[in-house]
């Protein structure tokens, strides 16, 4: 009979190989948490101040963890033989069919069991059946959508992007059609944006392996300059979600003066920064924010600002606005989430480096 050690040990490593794989890729490549702003945003709209909401969001952020992963295992189901193959590291690798199978299914489990709380929102169920159907055949046959090209590229962005902003829509019954259309406008691009940045990084290993990505059927020029179209039309795009956010949060103001003021200026500062840049850079790599370790105006613009500062600000506004202890935790959890104790990593950012250099120059 096993020891209770050696049960809590075995968790631990199914927990860690499975929910936590890669690096725990399910905290940091989660459309949710990426854009999580959105939540806060609806959170001061509809103010949703009550204990209710807390509860609500962590159960959605769980369901979205749960869906998230049960969607990069099954393409690590789908793509166990031809991995195998090819060399390429699977999280099956080592099991057999029946185990994967099994693990797969109760990832879903878990995902249905946290989607039931919100079921009987309007449009819920209908936005997670779609989700669950395009997820499940992207990387299974017979469909197998991440091949077919274009398709392919525009069903993924679907599964990771639309989908998942829709349903936190749908999941805060908040579905006024301008914010609908701006936010999820703006996160289908940074979709885009993100899934061709990694089908470029992945060309040399998908004709390899005889993937028919979008970036393989146009070819690496075709779709690095889809990639920067893409990028500026992503940066575009957060300009008309910040402003219908200044104005339909224009009760919460001090002194006379518009919360929602600082990151409206804030931002339209950085996107000409950007452009300043940009138009003294010939170079994809240049402006390229996905390059590992890069601070600089495009990482800040399209990382940094809609995941770190703008959902940090809306949290700080929630507590100005309510002074509850509910979500004093929750904007604790948020800094520990995001490293923002980390004295290192303020010192190294962007924003921080160019108010130094400023200085230095007065």
């Amino acid at each position: 009979m096993p020891t209770q050690n050696n049960v809590i040990k075995r968790s631990i490593i199914f927990v860690r190989h499975y929910f936590g794989w890669r690096n725990w890729s399910v905290l940091h490549y989660n459309s949710v948490t990426e854009n999580v702003f959105l939540i806060f945003y609806i959170a001061l709209r509809d103010q949703l101040y009550s204990v209710k909401f807390i509860g609500d969001f962590f159960i959605f952020i769980a369901f979205s963890m749960f869906s998230t992963t049960y969607g990069y295992l099954i393409n690590d189901l789908a793509d166990k033989e031809l991995d195998a193959l090819h060399g390429k590291d699977n999280t099956f690798r080592n099991d057999s069919a029946w185990k994967a199978g099994i693990t797969v299914f109760m990832f879903l489990a878990l995902s249905m069991i946290a989607g039931v709380k919100f079921s009987e929102n309007r449009l819920f169920m209908p936005l997670w059946m779609c989700w669950l159907f395009v997820a499940t055949f992207y990387s299974l046959k017979p469909l197998r959508l991440k091949e077919r090209g274009w398709i392919g590229l525009l069903f993924v962005v679907i599964a990771q992007r639309v989908l998942p902003t829709l349903l936190i829509f749908a999941a805060f019954n908040h579905l006024e059609t301008m914010d609908v259309i701006a936010f999820t406008s703006y996160i289908f691009f940074r979709g885009l944006s993100s899934d061709l940045n990694h089908q470029l990084e992945d060309y040399r290993q998908d004709i390899t392996t005889g993937t028919e990505t979008f970036a393989i059927q146009a070819g690496s020029r075709r779709a690095a300059r889809a990639f920067r179209v893409s990028l500026e039309i992503e940066k575009i795009l957060l300009v008309p979600c910040l402003i219908v956010a200044y104005f339909k949060l224009n009760y919460l103001q001090w002194h006379g003066i518009s919360l929602l003021l600082p990151p409206l200026i804030g931002y339209f500062i950085l996107y000409f920064l950007s452009l300043k840049q940009l138009s003294n850079s010939k170079s994809f790599q240049n402006v390229n924010p996905y390059i590992p370790g890069r601070r600089d105006v495009f990482q800040f613009i399209h990382h940094t600002f809609p995941s770190v500062v703008l959902p940090f600000y809306l949290l700080l506004i929630l507590l100005y606005d309510t002074r509850e202890i509910t979500f004093v935790m929750l904007t604790l959890l948020f800094v520990i989430y995001r490293k923002l104790y980390s004295v290192d990593l303020i010192k190294n950012s962007f924003l921080i480096k160019s108010i130094a250099k400023i200085n230095k120059r007065i």
